[in-house]
C-alpha cells in the first residue's frame, strides 16, 4: 500500500462528464470502486496510489504530489468531492476544499435532466469535533460516553487516579495512528476493568482537573491543532454505520473494529469483522443519536460512530467521525448480498440529495429485545491489513505464492489495496488488504479463536507463506 517508485500517476486522463466524482482520503480504494458499481467517474487522490486503487479512476494523483499541482487542483475543484478517510483540509488538501472562485461553475454529481446535486453541504459539521455535545446527545440517547477534555497545552495532563487510564488523541489523525497511552510522571497502578471503572466515566467534565491548565474557548479550539486526553474504557471497539439525508438517518450496521501495536503505536487499525448482531435497546439509541445528530447538524452522507462496548453490554460513544470509514466496504457488501443496495457509495450520493431513507429497511421490527437482530441473516466479513515485519521487495509473484490461503471452500477470501511491483515496503508499513466472506454460523469459532480453521486461520497461514516468499 506504498506509492511505486514509478511513476506515480497513471496517464488515463479522459473526458469528465457530469457523473464525475473527486475522492480524498489516506486510501480511496473500497469507495472508489463502490462508486464505479455506481455508474460514478472518479477522479482520485490518496497516499498510497495501489494498483486497484488506480485502476478504479479515470485520473488518479498522489496527495503530495497533487496538493502542489495548482492546474489539477484548479480541474479538481469543479467537480463534487468526497472526503473518504481521515484527512485534514487544512493541513493535507491546500485550495481544493476553498470555495470555488465566482465564475467557476460546480458541475453536478447526477447526468443532466436528472434531479441535481451538490457537493455535500454540511455547515455544521464542526460541532461534530465537540465532546461536550456529543457527550450530551449520547446520554440523551441512553448511551454513555467517557471523561474526556480538548487542550492545546503541550504539557497539559488529564487528573492522576489509580483506577483510572487516559488516552491521548491527536486531532488531524486516522486509523488510530494519534492515539497513545498517557504517561504520567509517576506510575499509575494497574487499571480497573469491568463495569465499575468503565461506569465512573458518566457525567460532566471531571472537576478536580490540574487548575493551572487554560482550556481554550471552542472558538479558539476550532483553530488550533488539538489533543484531546479521553478516559480509556475497557471493552470491544465497534464502528456503526449511518446514512444521513440532512433530516433522517438509518442505521446501516455495526461491525467489530480490529487494532494491533506497531511499535510505538498501540492502536494501529487493522480491520473490521461483521456484520455483528447487537442487542435491540442498542440498535435503537444508535439510530435515536444518528437521527440527533442529522438533525442538528443537517448532515448529509454517511456516518461513523466509534464504541465501545464493555462486558456488561454498556455501550460508550467515543468519536463521530462524517465520512467512508474502514468498515464500509463491509456493510456494502453485506447489504449488496441481501439486495438493499447497488452500490454504498450509490445511496451515500442519493442521500447527499435529500432522497428518502426508508428503502433500507435495516433496523429491526421492533418484536423482538433478543441479542439476534436483522443482521443475523447473510454471510459476515472479515477485513484485515497485512503489514510487513521486515522490509522488502514487493512483487505480485509473492501474492500469487499465497493467493489461496486455506483450502476450504467456504471462506472466499480476495486480496486488496496490492502495491505495483518493485515498491520498497518498510517494515511496519501495511502490504495489502485480505477480505473473507464468512458463512453465517462458522463465523464464532473461526473468528474467536476455536479449532475451526476459519478465516483468521487463512489470514496467518497467507502471512507465513508471504513470508517464507519474501526470504526465499
Amino acid at each position: 500500500m506504498q506509492p511505486p517508485a514509478a511513476p506515480n500517476r497513471p496517464s488515463n486522463q479522459g473526458e469528465t462528464s457530469a457523473r464525475t466524482v473527486v475522492l480524498i482520503g489516506a486510501s480511496i480504494r473500497s469507495a472508489a470502486q463502490s462508486a464505479n458499481q455506481a455508474g460514478f467517474r472518479v477522479l482520485g487522490i490518496d497516499h498510497f496510489g495501489d494498483v486497484d486503487t488506480r485502476q478504479a479512476c479515470q485520473e488518479f494523483w498522489i496527495l503530495s504530489e497533487f496538493a502542489t499541482n495548482s492546474e489539477a487542483i484548479g480541474r479538481f475543484r469543479k467537480f463534487p468531492h468526497f472526503i473518504v478517510g481521515g484527512l485534514n483540509s487544512a493541513k493535507d488538501l491546500p485550495g481544493l476544499l476553498s470555495p470555488p472562485p465566482a465564475n467557476a461553475k460546480t458541475l453536478p454529481v447526477q447526468e443532466a435532466g436528472k434531479d441535481l446535486v451538490l457537493p455535500p453541504r454540511n455547515p455544521d459539521v464542526d460541532r461534530l469535533n465537540d465532546p461536550q455535545w456529543l457527550e450530551k446527545l449520547s446520554q440523551e440517547c441512553g448511551l454513555s460516553f467517557p471523561k474526556s477534555f480538548h487542550s492545546v497545552i503541550p504539557n497539559a495532563a488529564p487528573p492522576q487516579n489509580p483506577a483510572t487510564r487516559w488516552l491521548v488523541k491527536m486531532e488531524q489523525s486516522c486509523g488510530g495512528l494519534g492515539v497513545r497511552w498517557h504517561t504520567p510522571s509517576s506510575p499509575l497502578d494497574p487499571a480497573h476493568s469491568g463495569s465499575a471503572s468503565a461506569r465512573s466515566n458518566i457525567g460532566p467534565l471531571s472537576a478536580n482537573l490540574d487548575a493551572s491548565l487554560d482550556i481554550p474557548d471552542q472558538d479558539t479550539n476550532r483553530k488550533a491543532i488539538r489533543q484531546m486526553f479521553q478516559q480509556w474504557v475497557p471493552g470491544r471497539p465497534h464502528g456503526a454505520t449511518l446514512i444521513c439525508n440532512g433530516e433522517n438517518c438509518q442505521l446501516l450496521g455495526v461491525c467489530r473494529s480490529l487494532f494491533t501495536r506497531l511499535g510505538h503505536l498501540p492502536f494501529v487499525y487493522r480491520g473490521s469483522f461483521g456484520p455483528v448482531s447487537i442487542p435491540h435497546p442498542l440498535q435503537q439509541s444508535l439510530q435515536q443519536l444518528g437521527l440527533k445528530i442529522t438533525r442538528e447538524t443537517g448532515y448529509h452522507g454517511l456516518l461513523n460512530l466509534d464504541l465501545v462496548i464493555n462486558r456488561s453490554g454498556e455501550a460508550f460513544v467515543l468519536e463521530v467521525n462524517p465520512r467512508w470509514s474502514g468498515s464500509s466496504e463491509l456493510i456494502d457488501r453485506s447489504m449488496q448480498n441481501k439486495n438493499q443496495v447497488d452500490s454504498l457509495f450509490g445511496a451515500m450520493v442519493e442521500a447527499c440529495n435529500g432522497s428518502p431513507l426508508a428503502e433500507f429497511n435495516c433496523h429491526p421490527d421492533g418484536s423482538s429485545n433478543s441479542v439476534e437482530s436483522s443482521w443475523s441473516a447473510g454471510p459476515q466479513y472479515l477485513k484485515r491489513i497485512i503489514f510487513a515485519r521486515q522490509p522488502f521487495q514487493f512483487s505480485q509473484a509473492l501474492i500469487d505464492f499465497s493467493k489461496t490461503p486455506s483450502g476450504d471452500s467456504r471462506y472466499q477470501s480476495a486480496f486488496s489495496d496490492l502495491p505495483a511491483d518493485g515498491t520498497w515496503i518498510s517494515a511496519g508499513e501495511p502490504i495489502c488488504t485480505l477480505i473473507s466472506q464468512i458463512p453465517r454460523g462458522t463465523a464464532a469459532k473461526s473468528f474467536d479463536g476455536g479449532r475451526e480453521k476459519g478465516p483468521m486461520h487463512q489470514h496467518r497461514t497467507f502471512l507465513r507463506r508471504l513470508s517464507k516468499s519474501i526470504h526465499t
